[in-house]
C-alpha cells in the first residue's frame, strides 16, 4: 500500500484598509484601517506538496524534516491548537501572514498550512512543534 503524505498550503492576498483611489481633481480618498475587517485583493490558492521518492531521496527517508523544511519555506508559525498535545487532528492547521514591505496592511498575505493524507496524529504534533518552535 502507498502511503499518501501531503502538505497543503493555502494563500491569499487581503487588504486592511480602504480602497484609496484619486478624485477626477486630484483629491485623494478611502484607505482608512477597516476596524478588523478585509477585503479580498486575491482569493485563495491552494498548492500541495507530496512526499514522494525524490523526496525520500532528499532528505534520507525523514519526511518530517521534509515537512518541516517545506513549512519554513512558507513563513507560518502560528498553530490553530495551542497547547500541541501529542496528537494533533488532521482539521489543525498553521498559519502566518506577510506584509508588503511597501504597502504594509493595504497589501497582506495570509498563508495557512495542512499536513492531509496518512499522517498520523502524532507525527503532526511533532512537526507543529518543530515547525512553530515549541
Amino acid at each position: 500500500m502507498i502511503m499518501s503524505y501531503t502538505i497543503e498550503i493555502t494563500r491569499r492576498i487581503v487588504s486592511y484598509r480602504a480602497r484609496a483611489g484619486v478624485t477626477p481633481t486630484g483629491g485623494r480618498y478611502g484607505g482608512a484601517w477597516m476596524d478588523g475587517d478585509f477585503r479580498t485583493i486575491e482569493g485563495p490558492f491552494t498548492t500541495c506538496e507530496t512526499y514522494d521518492e525524490y523526496d525520500a531521496q532528499g532528505w534520507e527517508g525523514d519526511m518530517l524534516s521534509w515537512a518541516v523544511d517545506k513549512i519554513d519555506r512558507t513563513g507560518v508559525t502560528e498553530p490553530s491548537v495551542y497547547p500541541i498535545s501529542d496528537a494533533v487532528p488532521e482539521h489543525a492547521w498553521l498559519s502566518g501572514r506577510y506584509d508588503d514591505p511597501y504597502e504594509g496592511d493595504s497589501k497582506v498575505t495570509e498563508t495557512s498550512v495542512r499536513l492531509t493524507g496518512d499522517w498520523s496524529p502524532q507525527q503532526r504534533a511533532e512537526v507543529f512543534r518543530a515547525a512553530t518552535r515549541i
